[in-house]
């Protein structure tokens, strides 16, 4: 990475986008010292099936993913701030959750709330950073910028994590619980309110014949769609991912190492890798390329040697983190063409709502196909790299249509 480049565009954001893009780093660092862990501590700690494990990751992500609407929503009501803020307090409490419960009733209702949380804070966190660079290059640069801290918070989270795992899952619930915690005063004191942000008011008509008519926006729609493969596919890494270090009979410390390698890839080319996309591959090409490489990726889960035996996990970091530095950044900065300011939030978390049911329905399945005994898990892997090629395809052409 050029620190000239990273200081250059660093001095050219706004007080406000320097908070959100120092945000990717803390969300992130509380986020990944708790989730890759969490599977495994479902599994062996609990004692819970694949297919338990599989609706409380689910709900997890639903509940962020499919409320992002209603939480992009009221940011475009309330203002982005309000919602930023009362997501940290909401997560503190699911984290709180999912550290301390020992039963399943309470695991979910942990898991709904660490999810709503984010559905609060991460659609007006996203529309505010829009609003902050209105222009297609600046938008690809910050999202990019923010995409490059969220790394490093991910390569950090995990380290964290393990360490208090060595002692008690319940340490790391508290940990993180504590981290947004400390996050909510820190955004409550440095981040302004957005003065000229366009608030919605009920004159502009009822939100549900907003959301209509958001449906009714094919070329978005046909966008989100296509992106719903990147969703299934990052999601996989809280679910088919432990599940195969586990019936590998794997040391945890595995996924340690798979969440490392694509951090550490993340931090040193995200930048690198944008501004080449910039420069020469193009939009269009970049997310076509990211999606077909994150589905390939789950290819390296076919062999199986006794020989490095976790060697092809961190090649499949390696692939899986590429194909996601090309694909992420440009879906985040791509979602403003599709609406005026005043609609960022809703946008936002329309994009996200609909990737959230993507990821819920595919994590459910892949639940049940993981706990089929008598499949051939080579098919999922194949499956996956299949799912991969066809949505790269038709988000490249989708994209270069209306470039």
């Amino acid at each position: 990475m050029n620190a000239n480049h990273f200081l250059a565009d660093w001095r050219a954001l706004s007080a406000a986008s320097r908070v959100l893009v120092i945000n990717g780093f803390t969300f992130n660092l509380g986020f990944y010292m708790l989730l890759p862990y969490l599977a495994d501590h479902l599994q062996r700690n609990l004692g819970l099936s694949p297919w338990h494990v599989g609706i409380v990751i689910g709900l997890r992500v639903l509940s962020q993913q499919g409320l992002f609407l209603v939480g992009g929503t009221l940011g475009d009501y309330l203002g982005y701030k309000k919602l930023i803020l009362l997501g940290c307090l909401v997560r503190v409490a699911g984290f709180g959750l999912l550290g301390f419960a020992a039963n399943f009733p309470l695991l979910l209702l942990g898991a709904f709330l660490t999810g709503f949380a984010g559905a609060l804070f991460t659609p007006s966190s996203n529309a505010y950073l829009a609003h902050e660079a209105p222009d297609q290059i600046r938008r690809d640069r910050i999202f990019a910028m923010q995409n490059w801290t969220s790394e490093s918070g991910m390569f950090l989270g995990p380290l964290l994590g393990i360490m208090l795992v060595a002692i008690d899952f319940m340490w790391v619930g508290f940990g993180a619980a504590l981290l947004f915690f400390s996050l909510f005063l820190i955004q409550w004191r440095f981040l302004p309110e957005l003065a000229d942000q366009e608030k919605r008011n009920r004159s502009e008509g009822a939100f549900w014949q907003h959301w209509l008519d958001m449906l009714q926006n094919t070329a978005f729609i046909k966008f989100i769609a296509c992106a719903c493969a990147f969703h299934l596919f990052f999601h996989q890494l809280y679910l088919a991912l432990p599940n195969e270090v586990e019936t590998r009979e794997l040391d945890s410390s595995v996924i340690t190492w798979v969440f490392m390698t694509s951090s550490i890839l993340g931090i040193c080319f995200q930048l690198p890798i944008s501004r080449l996309v910039s420069r020469t591959i193009g939009s269009a090409k970049a997310m076509g390329l990211g999606l077909v490489l994150m589905g390939s990726s789950y290819l390296l889960f076919l062999p199986n040697t006794t020989i490095l035996p976790g060697a092809n996990f961190i090649l499949y970091a390696a692939v899986f983190s590429v194909g996601s530095m090309l694909v992420l950044p440009l879906l985040g900065s791509y979602v403003p063409k599709f609406c005026s300011t005043s609609e960022l939030g809703s946008y936002y978390g329309m994009y996200s709502c609909v990737g959230g049911l993507a990821a819920f329905i595919g994590n459910v399945l892949i639940g049940m196909l993981l706990s089929w005994s008598s499949l051939p898990r080579e098919l999922i892997w194949i499956g996956f790299a299949m799912v991969g090629l066809i949505a790269g395809y038709r988000l490249y052409s989708h994209v270069k249509s209306i470039a």
